[in-house]
């Protein structure tokens, strides 16, 4: 149901094999492949940057355009830093998620060529692995993401087949455009009524709303390429849906500090699955999206930088 773990999937199924060095060798063949199973996305400015986690600037390519990411996209890893001291302690998760969604409504809204995500995603039973991704907005361009350990090291290359200008975005089961989700509408009731309309179409008409729309909502704020009024409608839809919770001040994966929200489940064995949005609800940044079973994290996308470019796509070699 959630396009988020569609792209998880796709990205694990494309680890570079040294990072795995207990599995077999991926075949080359499935590597960036699109996904198949839908169940399961910096501004344009004068020289190419990414800001990471803890607030440093890092140069991504040979000097030509810049990524900027959105406001608070790299808090500081102790939490203490701006944004995340002077905020009030709501108590329930609809609270949590109106105080982001008003923090968001106030971002710059950009456009560009490519929409460029930088994430560390990992797991309980796999090494974590640091991923970019240049995914084009326009017809024609390529879209490519490239790997590297979080310890540093060479960035690997692999061009994302089938990933298009009118497909490159998961949503409601769906690869979607940039311009199919700037259509979104901005409001919270009618944003629910749009992405329900999707999920009639995909036929899981017995499965779970309020999972279907958790999922939706976490995609539109953690990583989709959409502007701060469709951000902030998310997360308004998000408070209105039954069966969140509130988790409070939490730590990801990564040491940042933010303020969780979850959905859970139970699975077919009697697991108790949940899945949780980190947020910093003073910047309405989302942070990362992480999964639990028995109140052990298996598996986690953190959240390093997202933005907006105009340049080409840069050679691995240039990347930091």
């Amino acid at each position: 149901m959630s396009t988020h773990r569609d792209t998880l999937r796709a990205l694990t199924e494309a680890r570079p094999a040294r990072l795995d060095p207990d599995t077999p060798p991926v075949d080359p063949s499935t590597i960036t492949a699109y996904p198949r199973d839908s169940r399961e996305a910096a501004r344009h400015l004068p020289t190419r940057r990414l800001v990471l986690a803890g607030g440093a600037l890092a140069a991504v390519a040979a000097v030509g355009v810049t990524v900027a990411v959105r406001p608070g996209t790299a808090p500081p890893r102790s939490g203490t830093g701006p944004g995340t001291s002077a905020v009030a302690a709501p108590t329930s998760a609809a609270d949590w998620l109106l105080v982001a969604a008003e923090s968001s409504a106030t971002a710059a809204h950009r456009s560009g060529r490519y929409w460029v995500l930088r994430h560390e995603e990992g797991g309980r039973d796999r090494p974590a692995l640091v991923v970019e991704q240049w995914l084009a907005t326009v017809d024609r361009l390529a879209s490519t993401a490239y790997f590297r350990d979080p310890a540093g090291g060479t960035w690997t290359p692999r061009a994302m087949r089938g990933h298009t200008a009118a497909n490159n975005f998961l949503l409601a089961g769906e690869g979607r455009s940039a311009r199919t989700l700037a259509a979104l509408p901005a409001r919270p009731d009618q944003l629910r009524t749009a992405l329900l309309a999707w999920y009639a179409r995909t036929g899981h008409l017995d499965g779970d709303q309020s999972e279907f729309l958790f999922y939706c909502a976490s995609a539109l704020v953690l990583n989709l390429p959409v502007g701060p009024e469709i951000r902030s409608a998310a997360y308004r839809m998000l408070a209105g849906v039954p069966g969140i919770t509130a988790l409070g001040r939490v730590t990801d994966a990564t040491g940042r500090t933010g303020v969780a929200v979850a959905i859970s489940h139970r699975g077919d064995g009697g697991a108790l699955g949940q899945t949780r949005l980190i947020i910093d609800p003073a910047t309405g940044t989302a942070l990362a999206e992480e999964r639990w079973t028995d109140g052990v994290r298996s598996s986690y996308t953190a959240l390093l930088a997202a933005g907006w470019s105009d340049a080409d796509l840069p050679d691995a070699a240039d990347l930091h």
